[in-house]
Order: C-alpha cells, then sequence, then structure tokens
C-alpha cells in the first residue's frame, strides 16, 4: 500500500509538472493506472540500450544482445532458409554496402543478386556513419517482409538529402505507392574493426 501511494504521489507530481498546473490534473488516478504506468517504465528499461561501441576483439559491439560471429550464416544461406522455412531468425554475416548518413541509424548490404537490403536497428540504435562501405559485419536479428510506405521510402530520401547527398525532384516524384521488400530487423551488430 506504501509502494502505490508514492507511486500515487509521483504520477500526480508529474502530471503537475508535464501538463502546465495544477487545475489541469483533475482526473482521478485508480491504482491500475499507476500499476500500468510502472510496467511502461520497466519495459522502457529493458529496451535500453546494451552495448554502444563495445570492444569484442575484432568487432566493435552495437545494440541489445550480446552475441558471437561463430556459426553466423552466409547471406546466401539467410535466403535460402528464409525460403524453405519461411523465416529466418539468427545471425548472418555480411557486408555493409551503405551507412544512413544523418545518424547510422540503418545500413544496406547487397543480396546475390546485387539488390540492396535495409537494415534497421531495433528500437532506433546507430552506429559509426562513419563506417565505411565494404566494412564486414554480423547481425543478430530477423528477416522480414516490410512495407515501405510512400512517406516512409520519401523519408529515406530526406536523410540523405540532409546528410549532403543532391537528391533529384524526380525521385521524390517517382515514388508513388508503398513498397514491398525484404529487410533486416536488427537486434544487435558486430562491426569488424
Amino acid at each position: 500500500m506504501k509502494r502505490n501511494l508514492i507511486l500515487l504521489s509521483l504520477v500526480a507530481s508529474f502530471g503537475f509538472f508535464s501538463c502546465g498546473g495544477a487545475e489541469e490534473t483533475t482526473e482521478e488516478t485508480t491504482e491500475n493506472e499507476v500499476i500500468d504506468s510502472t510496467e511502461v517504465i520497466e519495459e522502457e528499461v529493458e529496451s535500453t540500450l546494451a552495448f554502444d561501441g563495445v570492444d569484442k576483439g575484432d568487432y566493435t559491439l552495437y545494440g541489445h544482445s550480446e552475441f558471437s560471429a561463430d556459426g553466423a550464416a552466409t547471406t546466401d544461406e539467410m535466403f535460402v532458409e528464409f525460403e524453405t522455412a519461411g523465416s529466418f531468425n539468427r545471425a548472418v554475416e555480411v557486408e555493409i554496402d551503405a551507412v544512413c548518413q544523418k545518424a547510422g541509424c540503418w545500413i544496406t548490404f547487397k543480396d546475390s543478386d546485387k539488390n540492396d537490403v535495409r537494415v534497421f536497428f531495433r528500437d532506433h540504435f546507430t552506429i559509426p556513419i562513419e563506417t565505411p562501405s565494404g566494412t564486414n559485419a554480423v547481425l543478430l536479428g530477423q528477416l522480414v517482409m516490410d512495407t515501405l510506405t510512400v512517406d516512409f521510402q520519401k523519408h529515406l530520401l530526406d536523410d540523405a538529402a540532409e546528410a549532403g547527398e543532391e537528391v533529384a525532384q524526380e525521385e521524390y516524384d517517382a515514388i508513388t505507392e508503398d513498397k514491398i521488400e525484404v529487410s533486416f530487423d536488427c537486434e544487435s551488430i558486430l562491426v569488424k574493426k
């Protein structure tokens, strides 16, 4: 009971400071809402970045989970497993083709047909934007079919433009519909030194 009163006080204080004053905090907070708020806070703590450039011998680790490069699949093995089993959820070794030059929050690598495969870092963690093309890396996560909305495709062009790349208006105009593609949801990445 004492814990709930303390949490209720914290929630009420937060409401006072975040909403601009006591007169705006007229809703009553129930015990269930306090518990739900606590659960949200605990979930946020659990998803914080665990590894932000940690030295792992030949690699530097970024992301949420520690893992080893041992036993990582090749990109060809990954696509075969995805096609036959319907999923791929483990480590794969890739060669980085490009890094988001705005924040380092995504990379691309090429598949065997030389098509770009975009890697999104879970919870938007980043790697250094200076990471050169051709750098070997090991990704931990899952291959997924993803829909890139028109707005998100244009956002990627905006990122490129903000990073100093020249993006022609024709590239924006050519984006008229959502795009379904394979992408990689990356929990952690080992970047070769």
